[in-house]
């Protein structure tokens, strides 16, 4: 039952003199859940504080299209990659490979539950709730390891066993909103949401077939406002409408391809679709230190979600550079990066295309600050400079000169050797100097030396020109 305002005391006493128990009370939203007697809904609904009155129907999990078990299929010296094609296709392994993991980014799973015990879940699971059972242990219970095999998909980490997840060192949270077949309720998946707000999660993943409900889209909306970056799958209609929570504007609604980049027959055609990632065959974690292989739209937004962390982890987000990535900014990155697949532009296909997190979690530009300090050694900054055009910008607050020294094959490249010199840094500050450096088909090792006081320093923005 949802108000115009927060639902006081007034308001419940309304409700149980109606004969109605309230069974919880939100306030992420101005909401209620209450067992009311048929008779007395349509009273209620006189109330002029009451704004809607909605049936807390059920939901279920977004089925796999099909999945194939494997409880000893992976051999120790595996390569975790090759195990995870989805993983490797959207570019995950480029980004942990400039060491960005999702290390220090919290994400929560709403499904039905987690094995907190798998071997490669046990060191990134950092606890959730069951909304199911009420209580503190949302283990993964289900039939098709559902939760599970989407935990994998996001967190497994990069242990030498299984799978690697996109983003093996995030932090997971299991939020148990479906039993062990697969059901639930619209009041277990808005609790949930409500908790992922109250406890700072940066991200949510929902793979769920619901119906349109205000109370459900309020709920998305209000946490998307708090900060909360929802990301859901399309859905497995096979060509029909996108589902609830995803069709919700709110929502980031991924659909599924095969490793050909076609788009899974699974999955939706619809305006709502946002974009698209790997959901054919995908091998993943599963109860009891198995594995499984499974399709759906599910495993899509599981990469979705992975890569959002790893986009806020790697900082490339930060649009405005406060030091600060909004869940908006991300959603922004993660449309502008798509590898843009059918028809031109976004489409009820792909939406605005495959994500590419290899290109969306490393930042356009480089940031470095130049500090003089007591031991020149200490003082040095290096960075590489590889196969593109480069623009390096250096703004200066105190130094009174920078030393670039460039080395091409280990070899120092003495016409690039360059001392810049600030005029009176006590004046006119900042003071900009701007130069070009060419690293087209080669590698330039850069090294600058700041020269001044302990403690003068520049910034400098090393951008990639097109």
């Amino acid at each position: 039952m949802g108000f115009h305002h927060p639902p006081g005391e007034a308001e419940q006493e309304r409700i149980q003199r109606a004969g109605g128990t309230i069974k919880r009370v939100y306030h992420l939203i101005p909401a209620v859940v209450a067992v009311v007697p048929h008779q007395a809904i349509a009273g209620l609904l006189d109330d002029p504080a009451v704004a809607y009155v909605e049936e807390d129907k059920a939901v279920i999990s977004i089925e796999p299209e099909y999945t194939h078990l494997a409880r000893d299929f992976f051999a120790a010296d595996d390569a975790e990659y090759g195990n995870a094609w989805g993983v490797l296709r959207i570019g995950s392994r480029e980004v942990h490979e400039r060491g960005v993991t999702g290390r220090g980014v919290k994400l929560a799973i709403v499904d039905t539950g987690i094995d907190y015990y798998h071997e490669d879940l046990d060191g990134n699971y950092r606890g959730g709730y069951d909304f199911v059972y009420d209580d503190n242990d949302p283990f993964d219970d289900s039939w098709n390891s559902h939760g599970t095999h989407i935990a994998g998909i996001i967190a497994a980490e990069a242990n030498g066993a299984g799978v690697v997840g996109v983003a093996p060192e995030v932090s997971l949270y299991a939020l148990k909103a479906l039993d062990g077949s697969g059901f639930g309720s619209l009041d277990s998946i808005i609790a949930s949401i409500q908790w992922a707000v109250d406890n700072d999660m940066d991200v949510l993943n929902i793979s769920i077939a619901g119906i349109e409900s205000q109370v459900l889209e309020a709920a998305c909306n209000a946490a998307y406002e708090a900060g909360l970056l929802i990301v859901a799958a399309a859905g497995n209609t096979f060509g029909g409408e996108a589902a609830f929570p995803g069709a919700y504007t709110s929502v980031v609604a991924v659909a599924g391809t095969d490793e050909a980049d076609q788009i899974g027959v699974f999955s939706p055609l619809a305006p709502q679709v946002e974009l698209a990632a790997p959901g054919l065959g995908i091998w993943s974690s599963a109860q009891q230190g198995g594995y499984i292989e499974a399709s759906g739209t599910s495993q899509s937004a599981a990469h979705v979600s992975a890569a959002a962390a790893l986009v806020i982890s790697s900082g490339a987000a930060d649009l405005d550079n406060n030091g600060i990535t909004s869940n908006q900014e991300v959603r922004q990155r993660l449309q502008a990066t798509a590898e843009d697949l059918g028809d031109a532009g976004k489409d009820e296909q792909y939406g605005y295309g495959l994500v590419d997190v290899a290109a969306a979690a490393v930042p356009d530009d480089t940031y470095i600050r130049l500090e003089s300090k007591p031991r020149w050694r200490d003082s040095l900054q290096r960075i590489t400079l590889e196969d593109a055009h480069y623009r390096i910008s250096i703004e200066n607050d105190s130094l009174n000169a920078v030393i670039i020294l460039v080395r091409e094959n280990q070899r120092m490249r003495k016409d690039l050797v360059e001392t810049v010199l600030f005029v009176s840094p006590w004046e006119d500050l900042p003071q900009q100097i701007r130069m070009e450096m060419d690293a087209t088909a080669t590698a330039l090792e850069i090294i600058m030396l700041p020269l001044g006081r302990a403690g003068a320093f520049a910034d400098v923005v090393v951008s990639v020109q097109e």
